[in-house]
């Protein structure tokens, strides 16, 4: 196996590029490998200690052409040897087997001259970066056969960000930059600032979907041993992206925890809202504008107290028995270094992570076992050139010297001085920004991304605190910031797998206008066949059991047929045509209606819907109307008694957790999480406030039943818009079909006297606009929905607990007296423009339960049947919309039109045989047995064919 071969195919980067290649023919190993640098063999020769002084030649020269490399692979074979325990025959053996595979790859690698130009990779071919690649060329080979995983991939500190660190980078002051990203000069740049590490890699799981998002992507980063103030460091973070945006670049700052308070410190001084100058976004992902309500201002001393020791020595373990203990061992001298790694670790990684490195090192221990009894029982040949049986599993050694790896990024120093100088300087410089009532940069959109499981900082309650106060600086408020909650088991290191942080940026404000701000009426699109078929197979749900039917009147004959031709297709009349009727109970009507538009005529009647339907529309009118704005944030009494920060921040903290087992305040994201707060889109199917687009009405999404009520935005999907004067009118400008409900919620949500009954307003307004874009309104009546259930009664009297006991919307409430909600503040206060004054009625459901027995011919009940008529088309081409005389006569004659289709229809259902549910569903469900389909009679899809619909019972004679 490659991993105790002398020459490795797993590419490493400690030899010096310099060094030439060694060839091992294919006769000597158990399989072929082709040429492989120096830089390829196993870390063990470099790490490790060897028992005896390695010659001086050797080690502290880099020796040029064929020679010196088998000089120095046969000097490696035999230090490593030298270090084994094995019996003398075998090392003896195995030893010269190694120098004979050493001088053969040197005759072999003198007969054949190595590759020229780059240094050849693991695969032994020498390449440059792929032209497809995504990253730099530097980034490509690091990454090459790594996931990005600081988690189980423990050499990537040692991997990367040394060699990376050192290379060239942009400088301003301390800060190093270097371009991550292939591409430059094309698109956005985004700039990585990571936290108190600050190294740079923990995101590097995102670098590549960042990049193939076509963003510049770059990151920041300084040594161990930088003792920049935070201050300082602020000013040259702004400097360099002052410079970038002098060349005409936009830039998007991405913070992570401690780098989050530092974007965050920045771009107060940067601004934002569109200015020249100004950054284009900000995206805060568990920002550590909170360390100072954690404790770890003195944990952190706590730990950097611990015993450094002496410098620890390269190991020296043979076995991967002698690597535990030797691990034991190291551990005592120098406490610091694991003990304080591993606590920083353990309360950065949640248990997922954590699960997943203990995962690793338990399969790499027990695949190593394996490996070991499988070379003993192959290697009792004396010849023998394979692997011993002695030797450490690297990948294990990787997981147990993990810690030391941290403490090298963060000794003791380092994180004394970055606590201190760096986050609480850093909060306390932000906080007092913030404090400020007046004054001050605004800030670009923003997307803040917290964790509810973090364990580090208080990231699952910051989004209560942080957000109001950016709000209040933010360039548009509240709807350009999106607060994402990511999750209660996802910790202080969100930037792994589990988490798409491009498509996250991609759906924010940053690059998002906000949702309130979608033009509806032009964003409609009628649907495919296919989401037709979908939507009529949803809606099919209610239609089956209320089997509607639909009639019109002719406008040149007056003769009343079933169908729907009677109504004029707005495209084939060049003119906007408007229906308006009574809205039944429930909105129950809605579904079968419009369907029955799209299948038959092949268009839908725009209707005009109320903003509940809309739930980004309705979430910003409550938010707007009932939440004033942020108060600038207080000194408290901690702040007020003049104590260290150290102990503030530690008050602070066992306050909140003394609150939270008490119940006071809860420590999870979702239930402390403010109005804007949002779950993460993958699993909530939401991207939150602000920038998160809309989906097109003509989605394909499944809302299943929930069609029927225009849950999830249903309606939309169908072409419904909020019900404003600006829609109303770009609709009618448009010559679009119209679906108006001058009732409003007032008549779908009326009580158990108020069955087929109009609440229309006095207002004529719409009479007027329609007369104005020479409009042709056709008057409708529905019947049906409100005598297939029963209501239930205001006063319970001794049934009132049961009353308490069912949910809500079944509880009901007084229409006339609606109780007082965030949602009745937001339609009192004046937040909705309707085009009818009843509309402001806030919508209070009546309690409702099936009314049995079935539906009979004579006799309502459950099942009832729903029945549409259209009456006679009125054409307002000679009325002037500014003679009100004539407008009020209009909205008298369409009143009384509905009225009177009403009055029709319940008449003529008495008429109908097929009312009766039991006999209606009998017949049907014979009928359907062969599944024919309803073709579509116009429109774009006409000739299409709908297998939902099913056939209807006949009625009433005409």
């Amino acid at each position: 196996p490659p991993r105790r071969a002398l020459v490795s195919r797993a590419p490493h980067t400690m030899a010096p590029a310099s060094v030439d290649a060694v060839a091992a023919p294919p006769s000597v190993l158990s399989r072929p490998l082709a040429v492989t640098p120096l830089s390829a063999l196993p870390p063990i020769f470099a790490a490790a200690a060897p028992a005896q002084p390695r010659p001086r030649a050797v080690a502290g020269r880099a020796f040029a052409g064929p020679a010196g490399a088998a000089a120095v692979a046969a000097a490696a074979a035999a230090t490593w040897c030298g270090r084994s325990r094995v019996p003398l025959r075998r090392r003896h053996s195995r030893s010269a087997a190694r120098v004979r595979i050493a001088a053969t790859a040197t005759a072999t690698a003198t007969a054949a001259p190595p590759a020229s130009g780059a240094a050849a990779t693991g695969s032994g071919v020498a390449s440059e970066a792929d032209a497809s690649a995504l990253l730099n060329p530097a980034w490509e080979r690091a990454m090459k056969g790594k996931t990005g995983d600081v988690w189980t991939e423990p050499q990537m500190f040692a991997d990367m960000v040394g060699p990376l660190n050192a290379a060239d980078a942009q400088a301003v002051g301390s800060l190093r930059f270097e371009r991550v990203s292939a591409q430059e000069g094309a698109g956005d740049v985004v700039l990585y600032v990571p936290g108190v590490d600050f190294a740079g890699v923990s995101a590097a799981q995102q670098f590549r979907g960042l990049a193939r998002e076509g963003h510049e992507l770059w990151r920041c980063f300084v040594g161990p041993e930088d003792r920049t103030p935070f201050e300082t460091m602020v000013r040259h973070l702004e400097v360099w992206v002052r410079n970038k945006i002098a060349a005409g670049r936009r830039v998007v700052l991405l913070g992570e925890s401690f780098g989050g308070l530092l974007s965050l410190a920045a771009a107060l001084r940067l601004g934002g809202g569109g200015r020249a100058g100004a950054l284009k976004g900000l995206v805060l992902v568990n920002p550590a504008t909170s360390f100072e309500r954690t404790p770890w201002s003195l944990l952190g001393r706590a730990l950097t107290a611990l015993p450094v020791g002496d410098p620890l020595p390269p190991l020296t373990a043979r076995t991967d028995l002698e690597l535990l203990e030797e691990t034991r061992e190291r551990l005592l001298q120098t406490p610091y270094s694991y003990l304080g790694s591993m606590a920083l670790a353990a309360s950065v990684a949640d248990p997922t992570q954590l699960g997943r490195v203990a995962s690793k090192v338990v399969t790499t221990m027990f695949q190593s076992q394996r490996e070991d009894s499988s070379t003993s029982s192959s290697s009792s040949s004396a010849d023998d050139a394979g692997r011993s049986d002695d030797e450490v599993n690297p990948m294990l050694r990787s997981f147990l010297t993990y810690p030391e790896q941290i403490a090298k990024l963060l000794p003791p120093d380092t994180v004394r001085f970055r606590l201190r100088a760096w986050l609480r300087d850093g909060c306390e410089s932000v906080s007092s920004e913030l404090r400020l009532s007046s004054g001050g940069q605004s800030l670009p959109p923003t997307l803040l991304a917290l964790s509810g499981g973090d364990r580090l900082l208080a990231s699952g309650t910051e989004g209560k605190r942080l957000g109001p106060l950016l709000e209040r600086r933010i360039s548009g408020g509240r709807k350009r910031l999106q607060v994402v909650d990511l999750g209660p088991d996802i910790g202080h290191a969100p930037l792994d797998g589990r988490t798409d942080l491009a498509k996250l940026l991609r759906e924010s404000p940053v690059y998002q206008a906000p949702a309130s701000s979608r033009d509806y009426v032009k964003s409609y699109e009628p649907p495919t066949l296919e989401s037709l078929e979908e939507g009529t197979k949803n809606i099919e749900t209610i239609s089956s059991l209320v089997s509607p039917v639909f009639c019109s009147v002719d406008p040149a004959t007056g003769a009343r047929a079933f169908g729907l031709a009677g109504v004029p297709d707005p495209a084939a009349i060049g003119r906007p045509v408007i229906l308006v009727g009574n809205h039944q109970l429930l909105a129950l009507d809605l579904g079968p209606l419009v369907v029955e538009f799209l299948v038959e005529k092949g268009f839908a009647p725009r209707g005009l819907a109320h903003p509940i339907n809309f739930p980004d529309v309705i979430s910003e009118l409550i938010s707007d109307s009932t939440a004033s704005p942020a108060e600038p944030e207080r000194l408290g009494p901690l702040d007020a008694m003049g104590l260290p920060f150290e102990l503030r921040a530690t008050a602070r903290a066992s306050l909140e957790a003394a609150q939270a087992l008490s119940g006071g305040e809860q420590r999870d994201s979702r239930a402390a999480a403010p109005p804007m707060l949002r779950r993460r889109p993958s699993e909530a199917g939401s991207t939150g406030t602000g920038g998160g687009s809309s989906s097109s009405s003509s989605s394909s999404s499944n809302n299943g039943a929930a069609e029927n009520f225009g849950l999830n935005g249903g309606f939309a999907k169908w072409g419904a818009v909020p019900v404003t004067p600006r829609n109303f009118i770009d609709l009618l400008a448009r010559g679009e079909a119209i679906l108006l409900f001058p009732g409003g919620t007032r008549e779908a949500c009326h009580g158990p006297y108020d069955k087929y009954k109009l609440f229309w307003p006095e207002k004529t307004d719409f009479v007027r606009a329609a007369a104005k874009y020479n409009a042709i309104v056709v008057p409708f009546g529905s019947v049906g929905s409100a005598d297939n259930v029963q209501f239930i009664p205001q006063d319970w009297g001794a049934l009132e607990p049961l009353k308490n006991a069912l949910p809500g919307p079944l509880r009901g409430g007084s229409p006339d007296k609606p109780t007082a909600s965030p949602f009745s503040l937001a339609m009192k206060s004046g937040g909705l423009m309707p085009v009818s004054e009843s509309l402001q009625t806030p919508p209070s459901f009546p309690g409702v339960v099936p009314r049995l027995p079935t539906a009979s011919q004579d006799a309502p009940g459950f099942g009832d049947r729903f029945y549409f008529s259209f009456g006679k088309p009125v054409d307002l081409s000679d009325i002037n919309p500014k003679d009100r005389e004539a407008c009020d006569a209009v909205y008298e004659e369409l009143q009384g039109a509905v009225e009177g289709e009403i009055s029709w229809l319940l008449q003529a259902r008495t008429k109908d045989p097929y009312r009766d549910f039991l006999r209606r569903q009998a017949y049907e469900r014979v009928a359907n047995l062969d599944n024919a389909p309803r073709t579509v009679g116009g429109g774009p899809l006409k000739g299409g064919e709908i297998r939902s619909c099913g056939r209807r019972a006949p009625s009433f004679p005409l």
